[in-house]
């Protein structure tokens, strides 16, 4: 074996080494799922970066906010990841490509098909789910991805089961579906028109269960967003 072989077969193994690393990092620091996705992804992602392979893609507001509010851990791990590689290849890499890792990691954590782009059309998924809701309980968007973390990881969850057509496969609670239909009338009508917009756009119908869920999600936003409001008038009030 000459010597340039030797060099390139020690580069493969502190290569792997470094990636069983970030795996552990990932699993022990961030909670992220160790799973042959990401295992793979980061090889692939290290692979390209090692080979100065150009890798940044052009990411909508609307992707970059969702990852930064929704997929913290991910967006963490990957700018921390970052810095280990570069200090490995002693190359810099590009500003944007710890969102093109964190979207890898994404895939890997959620199993998705990252050679489909099944991760972009996740992350779109949760967008366009977000803006409807926004739209229809009256609120900014980022309000809702900052102040509603229960919600948000529901949509996340309700996003992935549309995306992979995962529908209940239990009986729905017809008494609580139309409890709330008669005791929360407008929050009912926001979950029924995402109802509807889901239906109509990805042919996917959402249970009477789902619609239960989210018009008690959206009942008890606004309750605290009144609970907030009351509280800053007593303040105004008394100043």
């Amino acid at each position: 074996m000459n010597n340039s072989q030797l060099s390139a077969q020690r580069s493969t193994s502190a290569e792997r080494q470094l990636v069983l690393f970030l795996v552990k990092l990932a699993k022990e620091k961030y909670m992220i799922t160790d799973n042959f996705y990401l295992n793979n992804n980061l090889s692939y992602f290290l692979f390209n970066a090692a080979e100065m392979i150009p890798m940044t893609t052009t990411y909508s507001i609307s992707s970059i906010e969702i990852m930064e509010y929704l997929f913290k851990s991910e967006i963490d791990f990957a700018k921390e990841a970052v810095q280990y590689i570069e200090e490995h290849l002693q190359h810099s890499l590009r500003k944007s490509d710890y969102l093109v890792l964190a979207e890898s990691v994404i895939a890997a954590n959620y199993q998705l098909n990252i050679n489909d782009h099944e991760q972009e059309r996740y992350l779109q998924l949760i967008h366009y789910l977000i803006t409807q809701i926004a739209f229809y309980v009256n609120l900014p968007r980022t309000l809702l991805l900052s102040g509603t973390p229960r919600l948000m990881r529901h949509i996340k969850f309700l996003a992935l089961r549309i995306l992979k057509e995962k529908h209940d496969s239990v009986e729905s609670n017809n008494d609580l579906y139309f409890y709330v239909m008669k005791n929360y009338s407008k929050e009912f009508y926001a979950a029924n028109q995402i109802r509807v917009f889901i239906t109509e756009n990805f042919d996917f119908d959402l249970s009477n269960d789902e619609i239960s869920y989210l018009t008690m999600h959206f009942r008890e936003f606004k309750r605290r967003s009144d609970e907030y409001q009351l509280t800053d008038r007593t303040k105004c009030h008394l100043e």
